[in-house]
């Protein structure tokens, strides 16, 4: 199997993409004196956009080399608690739990596994991922900023965080879409695109509002996972 430098180069530049995020949140949260969660918060959306390269790599696993090197780097800062920006930046155990703590991980994991199972599908990965990047990162964000939310019962959680995790899950699967479709990598009508969006963002909400209990801390497994289940089961029945 011969080596191909061009996603070689690929794999490089979303390594220094990926990092520059996080550096540079990081750097702006000690700058503005802001709390971990700040970077944590960050890092979400927009290393999550990291995946609208996924089209322009010829097999999955050179894109697949990107979450397994830096989970192992992720890993092992946590593993051996080692005091760095990547794990002071996304950890903040007074909020919560040590299982929870290790989100980013999850994260990671969830991205190589999707990549790895359904190259042949990967708009439907890109999707997935913007769903849990966007609308997961962005109730988490924004939704304990608001004066007045109604939590559900026996749950931390938020109708608002639902409505608001729901509206940028809608949107960030349909950009992903777009992306696909612009890339070449697939070919769909608007109807079919935007029922497909509204399919992912719909499941992935719910399964993040239910995603409590002993489960809680696996949301950045539950949300993407439940979220490409129910694009694809829709795509085979429609």
């Amino acid at each position: 199997m011969a080596i191909s430098w061009f996603d070689i180069e690929f794999v490089v530049l979303v390594y220094i993409i990926v990092f520059l995020i996080i550096a540079i949140s990081e750097y702006c949260r000690r700058r503005l004196n802001l709390g971990p969660l700040t970077t944590r918060h960050a890092i979400h959306p927009f290393a999550g956009m990291a995946l609208f390269f996924l089209p322009f790599f010829s097999d999955w696993y050179y894109p697949f080399l990107i979450p397994v090197g830096i989970g192992a780097v992720t890993a092992t800062a946590f593993m051996f608690k080692k005091r760095s920006f990547i794990t002071t930046s996304m950890v903040d155990e007074k909020r919560y739990s040590r299982l929870h703590a290790f989100g980013p991980l999850y994260y990671i994991v969830s991205i190589g596994v999707l990549v790895a199972l359904a190259w042949d599908f990967r708009h439907i990965v890109i999707a997935s991922i913007m769903i849990m990047a966007w609308g997961d990162g962005g109730a988490a964000a924004f939704a304990p900023l608001l004066r007045r939310r109604h939590r559900y019962p026996n749950s931390d959680k938020t109708v608002e965080g639902s409505i608001i995790m729901f509206i940028l899950s809608y949107l960030g699967a349909l950009l992903a879409y777009t992306v696909s479709i612009q890339s070449r990598i697939l070919s769909a009508d608007m109807l079919t695109v935007a029922l497909t969006c509204l399919v992912g963002a719909f499941v992935g909400t719910i399964v993040e509002a239910v995603t409590v209990g002993p489960i809680k801390p696996f949301d950045n497994f539950t949300v993407p996972f439940s979220s490409a289940t129910a694009m694809y089961a829709f795509l085979l029945l429609y």
